[in-house]
């Protein structure tokens, strides 16, 4: 299927447009959005110019605006006979018929049976975040884990719409604009990259502040998406996952330590910590006190003799009276491992590491701004208040 493909001077212009955006409130980057995908040629406007950018979107418009996308505009013109044929629902109009033949011939979207495909119903987050997943390559065969029913939550994890997106009933023109803006540009909403008053200097992927009991229920979720026992990347192992997910911030602090952002242990840290914190926000520092450890840091176990790192965890909640803290980890077996509820004994310990005598040592690395101090609520948090 054919992608969209930028022009260096629409490449420069992307550029200034996401850099424009992280500083722009909403209706600013809703201009820009509308701008970039006029430009592109994948919204038009009515005949008066106007994007209607507060109006609905029904499933025919969305088949049209993915055909564009896909760089398939020129193609259903020369083909259009052919994509009509593919189209055997009964309920499309004429004129939209050929831009669903050629979504299901490229496996974009689907009907709701044989017959109906639902051409005059809006379209929801779901199926919005399903079909822009599907079109900008993100497929179950890529190790991508995700469904109609989590795409929206995977979406956000991209930085791809904002929370509210999610818990409207439909998605209007505008909404979809976004969606589209961010996805091919990298750009996100602008409530993840302004901050509330008094909550720090970034926003978590979900929209929420950065606190310790926001990551706390990025975690949980995560560990819904990726469960115990799943398969994890070694480049040894052909066909088991690697970490796809931009991974900026986390690739920086994994380069002080000469370990793979993609593969293994410090791979399945990076993306964590890029579900959670984003990919380029909220850059990473070390911890200079590890008692301050907090759900979300990246921890290293450093051998003291070579310097060299033995494995990389993600801590799930900070030390406790014995410093000892819950963590997941993946490729421990070949396998991702989150802390076995039944068994609360099987925590790192600080303690273990620390002496003259002693083979290994700790470091961490936070994603916290400096701005948001430890409060050290997520003590003993793991276990509670989790809900299956």
């Amino acid at each position: 299927m054919k992608r969209i493909v930028f022009t260096a001077m629409g490449i420069a212009l992307c550029g200034l447009l996401i850099c424009s955006a992280r500083a722009a409130d909403e209706q600013t980057e809703l201009e820009l959005a509308a701008g970039f995908l006029l430009q592109q040629g994948i919204m038009t406007g009515d005949q008066n110019g106007a994007l209607n950018l507060d109006a609905g979107l029904n499933r025919a418009e969305l088949a049209v605006l993915l055909t564009r996308l896909s760089g398939g505009t020129e193609e259903v013109s020369a083909n259009a006979v052919s994509f009509e044929r593919e189209c055997s629902f009964m309920d499309v109009p004429v004129w939209a018929e050929r831009y669903v033949g050629y979504c299901v011939r490229n496996n974009l979207v689907t009907g709701y049976d044989s017959l109906h495909y639902g051409a005059a119903e809006p379209v929801v987050p779901s199926a919005a975040c399903t079909v822009i997943l599907r079109a900008c390559g993100h497929k179950d065969s890529e190790g991508i884990d995700w469904n109609y029913d989590t795409a929206c939550s995977y979406a956000m994890s991209l930085g791809w719409l904002s929370e509210p997106a999610v818990r409207a009933a439909a998605t209007t023109r505008g909404e979809m604009a976004l969606l589209l803006y961010r996805a091919l540009t990298g750009a996100h909403p602008a409530d993840l990259s302004l901050a509330p008053q008094g909550t720090g200097d970034g926003c978590l992927t979900n929209g929420k502040p950065v606190t310790e009991e926001n990551v706390l229920e990025l975690l949980r979720q995560l560990e819904q998406d990726w469960p115990q026992d799943t398969v994890w990347g070694t480049h040894k192992t052909p066909g088991t996952h690697k970490n796809e997910v931009p991974s900026t911030a986390a690739n920086r602090i994994m380069d002080v330590y000469w370990v793979s952002e993609y593969y293994g242990c410090s791979g399945y840290a990076a993306m964590i910590s890029s579900l959670i914190f984003g990919d380029d926000a909220n850059p990473g520092r070390q911890l200079e006190d590890l008692s301050q450890i907090r759900p979300g840091d990246i921890v290293f176990i450093i051998d003291n003799s070579t310097g060299t790192v033995g494995h990389v965890r993600v801590a799930v909640e900070s030390p406790n009276e014995i410093n000892a803290f819950h963590y997941t980890d993946g490729n421990n077996g070949g396998v991702i491992h989150w802390p076995d509820r039944e068994y609360l004994y099987g925590r790192e310990n600080l303690d273990c590491y620390r002496g003259m005598n002693k083979a290994c040592r700790l470091e961490a690395w936070t994603r916290y701004p400096e701005s948001v101090p430890y409060t050290g609520n997520s003590v003993n948090a793991w276990p509670t208040g989790y809900r299956a």
